[in-house]
């Protein structure tokens, strides 16, 4: 419901579709950022989005066992889904979301003679994960979901419009390390994935729901994968690293110069099971501050 532009004629009238739905996270998206006024916009932006969840209505046009391109059709249709602002504002017992805000500087110059520049540096993270809390679930499924947001410097060249590598000053991609993946394997496996960005893409095999063709658009990336609470314990590398934009062209004098800011959401939630998910995870960042501050 909403005023009518025929006033005093007609006082009342009824908007909906995106009209009501743009005034609607406006107030949403204010009013998270009230509550956390030290975020950074990149934050958020990734909190709210990766709030949305698919309501039951929206499931029902998924068929009984999903694959990734149908959850394709469903994000055509519903986006991610309704936001939840309770969700967006805090943890729970059995549902926790860790926050990161960072920078990186994508690209540098190359040490020879070579068409574009090279990628630089990535970040790697050891994720605080409740591990004894995991182990003891061990079967029961628990839902990971990931959000990377970082916001581009548009090409103002006309011939990169439409491309996917040519239009943005930067592109961030996610990467968690697999089950038994230890390390120097998983940081291998990443910086050879961020050499080729370009050419025909392998889906993963580790049941994220939308994988990387539907995942790795535009600069706010979101995916969801659900496994064993067992399996999610052994898996606390999350990698961010840069693939190819238009600052890696010769067009950029000095690349190494330029810093991109990025937020990284991340969320476990064991759904209807009990655990307590957040006492372990926050007594591990309150000994992590210390060590720091004795530092």
């Amino acid at each position: 419901l909403t005023t009518d532009h025929q006033y005093p004629r007609r006082a009342f009238t009824s908007t909906c579709d995106t009209s009501a739905a743009t005034a609607l996270a406006a107030r949403a998206v204010t009013e998270l950022w009230s509550d956390y006024p030290h975020l950074w916009p990149e934050t958020i932006r990734a909190l709210f989005v990766s709030s949305a969840r698919w309501t039951d209505q929206m499931r029902s046009h998924l068929p009984a066992n999903p694959a990734k391109g149908d959850y394709a059709i469903l994000f055509k249709r519903y986006g991610y889904g309704v936001p939840d602002l309770d969700r967006a504002r805090r943890s729970a017992s059995n549902a926790l979301t860790l926050i990161v805000q960072d920078t990186i500087k994508p690209y540098r110059k190359a040490g020879r003679s070579s068409a574009q520049h090279v990628h630089n540096e990535m970040k790697v993270f050891k994720l605080p994960w409740p591990v004894e809390e995991l182990r003891k679930l061990g079967a029961a499924p628990v839902r990971l979901r990931v959000a990377l947001s970082t916001f581009i410097e548009p090409n103002p060249s006309e011939p990169a419009r439409g491309s996917k590598f040519g239009y943005a000053s930067h592109n961030l991609r996610f990467k968690l390390n697999r089950p038994n993946e230890g390390e120097a394997a998983f940081l291998a496996r990443i910086s050879k994935a961020a050499q080729k960005p370009i050419g025909p893409i392998v889906e993963e095999d580790d049941n994220w729901i939308f994988g990387r063709n539907r995942r790795d658009v535009g600069s706010l990336h979101i995916d969801e994968l659900e496994c064993a609470a067992s399996d999610l314990a052994r898996r606390n590398l999350l990698a961010v690293h840069p693939v190819t934009g238009w600052w890696k062209t010769k067009l950029v004098a000095d690349p190494q110069n330029l810093v991109a800011r990025f937020a990284l959401i991340v969320e476990i939630d064991a759904g209807e099971t009990e655990a307590d998910l957040y006492a372990e995870v926050q007594s591990k960042i309150e000994l992590l501050n210390m060590i720091q501050n004795v530092v």
